[in-house]
């Protein structure tokens, strides 16, 4: 008994050793907002246009960086639109408002979601390779706007 107690101890140790608990990437994510006022679905929609990030409703950036050790860090940037007075909205207008602004940010969050990713396949790989992998991710981006029409397909959308 006292063998097979040493030798799973000695197993469970060694197995400790093969698969050692991997340190996640340390994320920082930051949303910030940009102010509408508008209490129309048009004008919501222009107010969006002209005040948004970059010609966008949302946005979102993120950057990667590792260590010579393999210490590796994801920051995320998410920029949403947020109405200063929403009780002065109409009802129905408050509620497509919402329920825009819940997909834009699953969306945007998703795109974040891609720099977590790309940093965990770094790490996963020794941090070689980094900014191949990255690129892959940055592809994956591009791709995912061009699946969805920029969130348009998730419900980013004010009719």
């Amino acid at each position: 008994m006292q063998i097979r107690l040493i030798s799973l101890a000695s197993a469970l140790c060694t197995a400790t050793l093969i698969h050692p608990a991997e340190a996640a990437p340390k994320v920082t994510k930051k949303v910030t907002y940009y102010s509408v006022k508008a209490t129309t679905i048009d004008g919501l929609r222009a107010e969006m246009a002209a005040r948004g990030p970059k010609g966008y409703w949302g946005y979102s950036d993120w950057y990667v960086q590792w260590s010579g050790s393999c210490k590796l860090s994801v920051t995320i940037s998410i920029t949403l639109p947020k109405h200063a007075r929403p009780d002065t909205m109409p009802a129905d207008v408050r509620r497509k408002f919402d329920r825009m602004l819940g997909a834009l940010r699953a969306h945007e969050e998703q795109h974040g979601q891609h720099a977590v990713l790309a940093a965990q396949e770094i790490e996963s790989a020794g941090c070689r390779n980094g900014n191949a992998i990255l690129k892959t991710y940055n592809d994956a981006d591009v791709r995912f706007d061009r699946q969805t029409d920029h969130g348009r397909r998730q419900g980013v959308i004010l009719r």
